[in-house]
């Protein structure tokens, strides 16, 4: 979850010289209300904390991030708190967040990475409406940045927090209706939850999805309603979230290797040596050819509007990023260390998404650029 930041008491406090438990008795005398933000290399978590007593926990752990929360989460991250490799902030807020946030901990998530390039907003936060749903949405920006947080109880939407780039978290219901505009003018991603074992979400919040991603539907499935009569919507519902987390993964592939590349050498170097691979590859790959605008990577997004098989569609990509690094070693000499650090990026990039990649049978393909 996207926690809110509060009012800054302190900041960064070592392990070194932070005794935790000491600290918890401190704040239990005080009677204070917030978060305690703690961060280790093993991992990093957060305990609210209500009148002084500490009410529910999240922490963060291991290669793959596992998530743990309650007691067991509280009791992990005060055994991490006796190392001296890390840092404690503690952050001041109102009762009423601390107890929203914290009862929020429990859900879990149903629907990853949506894009709003592919559902409209508005509308789904309608359909959630209509079925009564309780949970909260997080939503990021296109470069999976953090904007903030919409809390729904029973369909209806109650609160909302943003996330400034400095400065406290802002909590206020009045603001959502621009919030939701402002997300759906710049384009943004979001995750949703709530109770798996409650009531189930309307189908057609999955078929909007699908609908209007022609990547999923144009090659796979070229006729959605006839398709989905012969062979039902639950296959229509994984085929659509599996592009979804496919494009996913690519953008922020590709996100990186541009970062890396263009810091490297200079602004805009990547998008010009990839474009130039697409170019030469194209008539092995037409769907990817820049000329026909069906692909294109741009400022950190990728969109696709072509018909093509997704084994087909990141072999290319794939492909096309392995002329890249081409490309690199001839134009670019004297500047060897591009391509190796390239190379070590796409590395940590699949260790660090390893279940993602394997869930979408997609680790020997990025694999092979390192090979």
């Amino acid at each position: 979850m996207i926690f809110p930041r509060g009012e800054v008491v302190h900041k960064n406090l070592s392990t070194v010289y932070t005794d935790l438990s000491a600290l918890l008795g401190t704040l239990r005398l005080e009677g204070f209300y917030g978060v305690i933000e703690i961060d280790f290399p093993k991992g990093r978590g957060v305990l609210f904390i209500d009148n002084g007593e500490v009410i529910n926990g999240e922490v963060r752990s291991g290669v793959d991030s596992e998530r743990t929360i309650g007691q067991e989460a509280v009791e992990i991250l005060l055994n991490f708190s006796k190392q001296r490799d890390g840092v404690i902030s503690i952050y001041r807020l109102p009762p009423e967040q601390v107890a929203l946030v914290s009862k929020s901990l429990a859900d879990e998530v149903l629907f990853q990475n949506l894009s709003t390039q592919f559902i409209h907003l508005d509308q789904f936060l309608l359909k959630l409406k209509e079925e009564k749903h309780t949970g909260y949405i997080e939503v990021m920006t296109k470069e999976h940045q953090p904007m903030g947080v919409l809390f729904l109880d029973d369909g209806e939407l109650v609160e909302m927090f943003t996330v400034p780039k400095t400065g406290p978290s802002v909590f206020g219901r009045i603001s959502i209706p621009i919030f939701i505009e402002n997300a759906a003018k710049q384009g943004a991603y979001f995750n949703v939850y709530g109770k798996k074992n409650g009531a189930p979400l309307p189908d057609d919040i999955v078929s909007l999805q699908i609908s209007e991603a022609p990547v999923v539907i144009q090659n796979e499935q070229p006729q959605i309603e006839e398709s989905a009569a012969r062979s039902g919507e639950a296959k229509l519902k994984e085929e659509g979230n599996s592009w979804q987390e496919m494009l996913s993964l690519l953008e922020e592939f590709l996100t990186k290797a541009e970062g890396l590349v263009d810091h490297l050498t200079s602004e805009g170097m990547f998008r010009k040596t990839f474009k130039k691979a697409l170019i030469q590859r194209a008539e092995e790959f037409g769907f990817l050819d820049p000329f026909a605008g069906e692909f294109e990577y741009r400022e950190g997004v990728l969109r696709f509007t072509g018909t093509t098989e997704k084994t087909e569609f990141v072999r290319g990509v794939i492909e096309c990023l392995r002329t890249t690094l081409f490309l690199f070693e001839d134009e670019l000499p004297k500047q060897k260390m591009v391509s190796l650090k390239l190379k070590a990026g796409i590395e940590s990039f699949i260790e660090s998404h390893k279940s993602a990649l394997k869930k979408q049978n997609l680790e020997s393909t990025f694999t092979s650029l390192i090979k």
